[in-house]
């Protein structure tokens, strides 16, 4: 059993290791997001007094190979991208999740992640947006998805306050 785990890991770590040159252009966005989120600036278009929402994008990678020339390219766009997307105050966060990986279903029992159709989950970026239209119009214009990247949009609500106590 020892030996499956061991087997599926590597093969995981295999797979994965052709996402290193995503991994090295979200690195880039990474920098670019905190530096953003020192220095935010607001734009005409966002409209006073009207809060940002939270957004959440999901990077999944396809098995698409890339030459190092177009790794390149995909790298100098997103960095272009994303300071674009902060000097229109959208306070990139990105995160680039690492190759190892475990998951504990219901029933208790688990292993590796396995590769879904959709390709291995790779990166997150919080940000800010007015609206999830506006999240999806900013997921549409990622530079990654000519490079073979999916980009999932979800809303990041702050978590429900907890009930309040009656008093008798």
């Amino acid at each position: 059993m020892n030996n499956l785990f061991k087997r599926g890991a590597l093969s995981v770590r295999f797979r994965l290791s052709r996402q290193m040159a995503l991994a090295i252009a979200a690195l880039a966005l990474g920098w670019v997001g905190l530096r953003g989120q020192t220095q935010p600036v607001s734009t005409s278009a966002d409209k006073p007094g009207l809060p940002m929402k939270q957004f959440v994008l999901l990077f999944r990678q396809s098995p698409t190979r890339l030459s190092e020339a177009d790794q390149k390219r995909r790298a100098e766009e997103v960095r272009a991208w994303a300071l674009r997307q902060n000097d229109d105050g959208r306070k990139l966060d990105p995160r680039i999740l690492g190759q190892e990986n475990y998951r504990v279903g219901p029933d208790g029992k688990g292993g590796p992640v396995g590769e879904t159709g959709d390709g291995p989950l790779i990166a997150i970026t919080f940000l800010e947006a007015r609206d999830f239209a506006d999240a999806v119009r900013i997921a549409d214009s990622h530079p990654g998805l000519r490079y073979g990247v999916s980009v999932e949009v979800r809303s990041w609500p702050p978590p429900p306050a907890p009930p309040t106590a009656s008093k008798p």
